[in-house]
């Protein structure tokens, strides 16, 4: 394993991690944020991706690249919903179930059968949600933050599969090819954006697209890239401690003991899959 993509990804994780909170606290809501967020990840690539390479994509290759940016454009704009409606650490755990219904993706797409322990890992995590849902009442918006970060997870777990069926477009233009469409996805919903926004909230979004975009997706893409896959699934759960300790020290989130049982339930039902792939192909 070559160190330096394993420390970068851990330092993309961290910045996964703290992101949430910054989502939270910005008074711009999930559409605005992606939009700011989609055209400085979009301007830095276009700068980066040489413009030799997009003209030899064939028109397959951009049907590829516009479902990839479909597909993060509609997993963003859930998660940030999610975080708005719940609170940072609710919202990442209900993001970090996407190893699960990679279980079942994987069944339907590579004809793959999930076995015992995978059927397993996938109750523990169910337990662990019935543990963080307050009350089954959509009109409760925790229980509706953590529905639609389910929903973002689906999309977050579609994702790889995608990327692999077009892997032989670098990994920069990827990337390119997935800001850009998924830029396409917010502008759609231009109306319901807002921008009447203070000084502190285009500081925050200013770290939000640089520190949390550009920053922590760049160095994700390229930790990604030459990690194992299930290296890169095992760190990314890394991610969940770190939004639940910022959450709980920056705006004072309650991290009651049903709330870390059913956080360590999912948590530990990832994990415990993701290693089971990995000893499997080891």
């Amino acid at each position: 394993m070559n160190s330096r993509y394993y420390t970068e990804g851990l330092i993309a994780v961290f910045l996964f991690g703290i992101t949430p909170v910054f989502i939270k606290e910005v008074s711009a809501n999930a559409f605005t944020i992606g939009i700011v967020r989609l055209v400085i990840g979009t301007a830095f690539l276009y700068s980066v991706v040489r413009v030799s390479k997009l003209k030899k994509l064939s028109k397959q290759d951009w049907k590829g690249l516009i479902y990839i940016g479909l597909l993060f454009g509609a997993h963003w704009i859930t998660y940030f919903i999610s975080v708005k409606l719940s609170t940072p650490s609710i919202a990442i755990l209900s993001v970090s179930s996407f190893g699960l219904h990679m279980i079942y993706l994987n069944w339907i797409i590579n004809g793959q059968k999930p076995v015992l322990p995978d059927l397993i890992a996938v109750a523990v995590a169910l337990v662990g949600i019935f543990l963080i849902v307050p009350e089954f009442n959509l009109e409760n918006d925790l229980t509706a933050g953590i529905l639609v970060g389910l929903v973002s997870a689906f999309f977050f777990a579609v994702l790889p599969f995608v990327q692999r069926k077009h892997q032989h477009i670098d990994s920069m233009t990827r990337a390119f090819g997935q800001y850009a469409f998924a830029l396409v996805v917010f502008l759609a919903f231009t109306s319901e954006s807002n921008w009447d926004l203070t000084q502190q909230d285009w500081i925050f979004l200013g770290i939000l697209g640089v520190v949390c975009t550009v920053g922590a997706h760049t160095l994700w893409l390229r930790a990604s890239t030459m990690l194992a896959p299930t290296t890169t699934s095992l760190i990314f759960y890394l991610g969940t401690p770190v939004a639940m300790i910022t959450s709980y020290i920056f705006l004072n989130e309650e991290m009651n003991s049903s709330k870390l049982i059913g956080a360590s339930l999912i948590v530990s039902a990832n994990v415990f899959s993701a290693y089971r792939k990995r000893l499997k192909k080891g």
